[in-house]
């Protein structure tokens, strides 16, 4: 028999957004605490501008320095908006500024006697600059700078208009609570990151465990076949994930024909990997010694039920007398395959049997049928037609069966490729689940 296959993963959705790491989220969240910082700094240094000549109420405010400030700011933050690398230097900025902010503050606190409107705002500009910087190191020498400055304009200051302990206190309050509050939220991000760390780590050891639990579950599924001159044996296989629990293995009987075993363990990905290959040993070591079909599952089912709890296995176990064209096939609680003749009508081969696990003892039978030159026996996994379509309606076995019959003029991997296609373009959403089919035609 020639061989054909199809074994690839479903490939991801282009439109699904893909999620950022936590470097990357911290990176996004200290561009937002930058931006805020810098409209709070533009609201204090053009506030003055809203109203009239300071020199009015008595305080020298000169406006071409809160004109310059404001410009500054607004530049940096059209920056942050327009250059994606700009929020690897928002600290820096931030400190830039905050030196401006804070010299122009003192300048004009000196100037006006400790306005208690400046040392608000100037509290505020400390405050801000310590939620919004992230490097703790930096910050609390230029705090204590900062500090530093402050005492020395409040022992020169002239004629203060508050207490100069106000003063002082507000001051350096503020400054306490910004490397309080940059304390705690580093010590969080510092988790946050070491948790990253360990989290990359896991995955990475998942990946490799994927990558090993792909390479046995592609022995799983047959990708060749024995060759005859008179059959050619055609699969398909898209698992839903990295693995599934779809399975294809053939083997010859003691009497030379050829035994097919097509199974669907419940659910996918690695579990059910793990249960379709403790199914497939069992069918190696069984198949030899199987009378029947019927009696390969019995066997099957008996090796498997002291081993394997909480899963059930749906399957076809077939056999192929290739000299007779006869084949003897036996279910357990799979759906019907179907045989498609030469003249392109679509028929269900009927039968029924228990599901394998489900039950301590196994109740099915053998059918058999005559194959004619041109038939197509086909067997296929329940992801084929278990989804929903773009009306929202389940599509069902009965309308697959029906979209059979708009390719039975193909054959061989062809038709399979365009069963598969013709589904998926049907999908309104992801695959649920894997989608398996096994061609067998007769020549």
């Amino acid at each position: 028999m020639s061989t054909g296959n199809n074994f690839s993963n479903y490939p991801p959705n282009p439109t699904e957004p893909s999620f950022a790491s936590l470097k990357q989220f911290l990176a996004e969240e200290s561009l937002s605490r930058f931006r805020f910082a810098m409209f709070l700094f533009v609201f204090f240094a053009g506030f003055g501008l809203l109203f009239g000549d300071p020199a009015e109420v008595g305080l020298y405010d000169p406006r071409w320095i809160r004109v310059t400030h404001v410009i500054l700011i607004l530049i940096s933050l059209t920056l942050s908006f327009k250059l994606k690398s700009f929020k690897q230097y928002t600290d820096p900025v931030l400190l830039f500024h905050f030196a401006i902010m804070s010299v122009h503050s003192f300048y004009l606190l000196y100037a006006n006697g400790l306005y208690l409107g400046y040392l608000f705002g100037l509290i505020l500009v400390v405050f801000s600059t310590g939620v919004s910087i992230n490097n703790r190191r930096v910050l609390i020498p230029v705090l204590l700078i900062f500090i530093a400055i402050a005492f020395f304009v409040g022992i020169n200051v002239k004629n203060p208009r508050i207490e100069v302990g106000m003063y002082y206190f507000g001051l350096i309050s503020s400054s306490v609570l910004s490397v309080l509050v940059i304390g705690f939220r580093m010590k969080t991000f510092e988790t946050l990151l070491q948790a990253d760390v360990q989290l990359e780590k896991f995955q990475a050891n998942i990946e490799e465990e994927l990558e090993l639990a792909q390479t046995t579950q592609k022995s799983l599924v047959d990708l060749e076949f024995p060759e005859s001159g008179n059959f050619r044996i055609y699969s398909y296989f898209k698992p839903l994930e990295s693995v599934g629990g779809d399975l294809i293995k053939t083997d010859m009987a003691k009497q030379g024909e050829l035994d097919f075993f097509f199974a669907d363990a419940a659910g996918h990905g690695i579990s059910a990997a793990m249960v379709s290959s403790m199914a497939v040993m069992a069918f190696k070591m069984n198949a030899p010694i199987a009378e029947t079909p019927a009696r390969g599952l019995t066997l099957i089912h008996e090796s498997l039920m002291g081993m394997i709890g909480g899963f059930f296995i749906t399957a076809v176990y077939m056999r192929l007398d290739q000299k007779k064209r006869m084949l003897t096939y036996s279910y357990a609680g799979h759906h019907p395959a179907v045989i498609i003749r030469p003249d392109g009508s679509v028929n269900t081969l009927d039968g029924r049997g228990t599901v394998l696990l489900a039950l301590p003892k196994l109740f099915n039978k053998d059918y058999t049928i005559e194959l004619f030159p041109g038939d197509k026996v086909l067997l296929f996994s329940d992801g084929l037609f278990e989804f929903y379509g773009e009306d929202k309606e389940f599509f069902g076995y009965d309308s697959f069966v029906n979209l059979l019959r708009e390719h039975t003029s193909e054959s061989g991997q062809e038709f399979l490729e365009s069963v598969g296609k013709s589904v998926l373009n049907l999908h309104r959403s992801h695959l649920k689940d894997d989608m398996t089919m096994l061609l067998l035609e007769v020549l």
